[in-house]
């Protein structure tokens, strides 16, 4: 016998797997009226095949099937389809057997004859569970791509994200643009996992932290008496970076006469060590990052263009942590949790909401450093970190004599952390709140958004 497709609806697939005709005929009438895909089956082997073919979300199984026509013989297809969500159909009295269908795997069972309401709920539920199920999974597959590299849910953090998954596997060249201190190589390293190369290795090399006259040893290696020193032949990093990629930071930073070198590199993937006479070739994805403007450099002639428009596959910018003060308590707690490890320590709310109220020109680098320092010389016992304590760490309040503000801005800075601490009191209830600072819902929500919070 074969299967048949009732309906070709946009919704779920499912596979309606009965002996009776008359059953098929009127389920799959009314689940087509809901919107489904529906596809039937009358005996094992069409409901196999209709299974591989269809690739059903959900199957209505009936456990008495031909050619056995057995609960036994029912049950012996519950593990098949389990890659779909199973329902069991059964007759009244066959309770042990859908008991035994659910411990093979089966997700519910349904007693005939079935109620329309009941099925149209047994399965909205069950494809709500299956649905949760996929987004729990592609979040994980999101994070293993990523990894912990990139931290924050702002705006200005998903839209990097997403082009990080969007251009993750692909092997063009990636510039990082961005404020020192921002985490461009950490664009660097979630751009890795995220792709085909992720189980080699991601080499990084600062360009500007390597004297001109040794960078080229460093990226192509040299031979054992190629200049004094060298007494031993060595590999460079980009051999180490063979089948995986190469992070040149601070690209900016490089030599002309290097540039030269590394666009041959580019363009046919061949190097030459220092003293070596034959070339060597190797793979690696090429991702660099910058804090400089890299067309203004050319047009100072100390950068080449070639190079440029031959690095340049995708452009990607590092935020500055004033574009993203939404991350900044999830950073803190981040880098005291990673300082302290065991110990027990937190942020006051009015240490934390000052912490997000602050410019930190140094970016999330600033951040970090800041957060360590007061982990470090918070008094033991006390449980958390206060505004004292981050101004022990080279971050304390200025006194007004001092302060060369003006009235607007330091008004602003102290509605901001106010406005912080009560959120953080009041686990971000945005009602309770505006209770906590004596204004109205609305009143705190536009104050939000004239100072950057929303």
């Amino acid at each position: 016998m074969h299967y048949a497709e009732v309906s070709a609806m946009s919704g779920e697939t499912i596979l309606i797997v009965d002996d009776e005709a008359a059953f098929l005929r009127v389920a799959g009438a009314f689940l087509s009226g809901e919107g489904y895909r529906v596809v039937t089956a009358m005996d094992d082997a069409s409901a196999r095949r209709a299974f591989a073919e269809a690739k059903p979300d959900l199957v209505l199984l009936d456990l008495v099937m031909p050619p056995a026509r057995t609960p036994e013989a029912g049950l012996s297809l519950v593990a098949p389809f389990a890659s779909a969500i199973v329902i069991v159909l059964t007759a009244h009295g066959d309770h042990e057997f859908a008991l035994r269908a659910i411990s093979a795997g089966a997700w519910d069972f349904l007693a005939k004859p079935v109620e329309p309401e009941l099925l149209r709920f047994a399965l909205s539920r069950a494809l709500a569970k299956r649905s949760l199920e996929h987004e729990v999974a592609r979040l994980k597959s999101e994070r293993n791509q990523t990894g912990d590299a990139l931290i924050g849910a702002s705006p200005a953090m998903t839209r990097l994200k997403e082009m990080i998954r969007r251009i993750g596997a692909a092997e063009i060249p990636v510039i990082v643009l961005g404020p020192t201190g921002s985490g461009k190589e950490r664009v660097a390293q979630a751009l890795h996992r995220a792709s085909a190369r992720r189980d080699r290795p991601l080499v990084p090399i600062h360009c500007g932290a390597i004297p001109a006259e040794l960078l080229e040893s460093e990226l192509f290696g040299h031979l054992r008496g190629s200049f004094t020193g060298a007494h031993t032949d060595r590999a460079g990093l980009v051999a180490s970076a063979n089948g995986g990629t190469l992070f040149l930071d601070e690209i900016g930073e490089m030599p002309v006469a290097m540039q030269v070198k590394l666009l041959r590199f580019l363009q046919e993937g061949i190097y030459m060590p220092v003293g070596a006479r034959e070339p060597r070739h190797a793979d690696a994805r090429i991702i660099c990052a910058t804090h400089r403007e890299l067309e203004a450099m050319i047009a100072a002639g100390t950068f080449r263009e070639d190079l440029y428009y031959r690095l340049r596959g995708v452009i990607l910018r590092a935020p500055p942590l004033e574009a993203r003060r939404e991350d900044i308590p999830v950073l803190a707690a981040h880098f005291l949790a990673t300082a302290v490890k065991k110990r027990k320590l937190k942020f006051s709310p009015e240490a934390l909401a000052w912490l997000s109220a602050q410019p930190w020109p140094g970016n999330v680098r600033e951040l970090k450093a800041t957060v360590e320092c007061a982990a470090a010389l918070t008094d033991p016992s006390h449980p958390a970190i206060s505004i004292e304590d981050l101004s022990f760490a080279g971050r304390g309040r200025a006194s007004p004599e001092a302060s060369d503000e003006t009235l607007p801005e330091a008004t602003a800075k102290l509605e901001r952390r106010m406005i912080g601490a009560a959120l953080v009191a009041t686990d971000n209830n945005h009602s309770a709140a505006a209770r906590r600072l004596g204004v109205s819902r609305v009143g705190l929500l536009k104050m939000m958004t004239r100072l950057g919070l929303r």
